[in-house]
């Protein structure tokens, strides 16, 4: 009975720890790098966005960016840059000439790209933008990830009938053979 109830715990774990175990691999050769897009989101006209990306492009091959602001009322332009070694990435994009608004950037080499989105505030909008953030104004700084947490108390309460229905089912069995 005991060598049962071990069993059961082993398989129970296994079943629980081993997927997440399994997703969290990494290596050089899970796939392939990754970009961290642009970096800030949103800033004021005139700041400078930083677009990187590591592990991703072919070694000393030419990358094409191009920045599309004809949401904004903006044109398009291009310019280039070269991944190092490693096939790793890092531009700065100036946006002092820009109008406020949404700009999509794409980055190209051959057949592979990465596209992100920026957004350039007026510097009174980027100012409210920075007031809602900072916490000691009110703001909340940390980001909403969209998980409330509203299933965890069914998922607690399932797992205590588990329990619950397992302990019943070993103190029955006890009776019946004492």
């Amino acid at each position: 009975m005991n060598r049962t109830l071990s069993a059961a715990a082993l398989v129970l774990l296994a079943v629980v720890a081993l997927p997440t175990a399994a997703s969290a691999v990494e290596g050089e050769n899970y796939g392939p790098g990754s970009c961290n897009s642009i970096t800030p989101a949103s800033v004021a006209r005139g700041a400078a966005v930083t677009y990187s990306c590591s592990d991703f492009w072919a070694a000393n091959q030419t990358v094409s960016i191009t920045i599309d602001s004809s949401a904004a009322g903006g044109s398009t332009r291009t310019l280039s840059t070269v991944a190092d070694a490693a096939g790793d990435i890092d531009v700065s994009i100036d946006t002092a000439a820009d109008p406020a608004g949404t700009y999509t950037l794409t980055a190209t080499q051959g057949a592979v790209s990465d596209s992100s989105d920026f957004t350039v505030l007026d510097p009174s909008e980027a100012a409210a933008a920075a007031a809602a953030s900072d916490p000691s104004a009110g703001g909340n700084a940390l980001a909403d990830t969209g998980f409330a947490g509203t299933a965890l108390p069914w998922a607690a309460g399932g797992l205590l009938a588990v329990g619950a229905a397992a302990l019943g089912t070993v103190l029955v069995r006890r009776r019946q053979q004492a």
